[in-house]
């Protein structure tokens, strides 16, 4: 009898768990969250020749420099590619583990989708194209850190790589972000 009762709760426990494999990131605490972002890198514009293996069209990119570029306090040429902003900030909105978008607003107004994946343990590849003034690919990869027990995103940081052939210029930034932004 007790081996009835035993085969009859192992099938009952096999039918209650069935079609029941990983659970989907939404249901694991996935929600939108804005981050302030800083890079630091550098920028090639490889249409400007000279001597093979010399640096030249290399430009060195801070988050000082980027910050006065948005608010319109340094005349440089990305100005006329880029969105400004007063804030003078970049904003990574962390939407789910496939969608992200980048701002340099904290309104969510003209914004740069990334789709592709984040896994489970935090690493991730985004990709996007870049449409303000010119066109441009980009590409991002690094790490996620989650809040305890969820997929919701404490942090980032990552390389971002760029290139448009447009104005035949690209970027390989490192990126971090700061503490999560209330936005009311």
């Amino acid at each position: 009898m007790r081996k009835v009762i035993l085969a009859g709760l192992a099938i009952v426990a096999m039918l209650a768990s069935a079609g029941h494999g990983p659970r989907s990131a939404e249901g694991q605490g996935v929600g939108g969250v804005i981050l302030p972002v800083s890079f630091s890198g550098e920028s090639w514009q490889p249409a400007v020749y000279g001597l093979p293996g010399k640096k030249l069209g290399n430009g060195k990119i801070t988050n000082k420099g980027l910050t006065a570029v948005l608010k319109g306090e340094l005349d440089d040429f990305a100005k006329d590619f880029l969105p400004l902003d007063p804030g003078g900030t970049v904003y990574l909105y962390y939407d789910s583990l496939t969608s992200w978008r980048v701002a340099t607003n904290p309104n969510g107004q003209n914004t740069v989708p990334l789709t592709g994946r984040v896994a489970n343990d935090g690493t991730f590849w985004m990709m996007g194209t870049w449409n303000f003034g010119t066109m441009g690919s980009v590409f991002a990869v690094g790490k996620v850190k989650f809040e305890k027990g969820t997929f919701n995103a404490k942090s980032v940081t990552g390389n971002v790589y760029f290139f448009s052939e447009v104005i035949d210029t690209g970027l390989i930034l490192k990126a971090k972000t700061g503490k999560p932004v209330a936005v009311g």
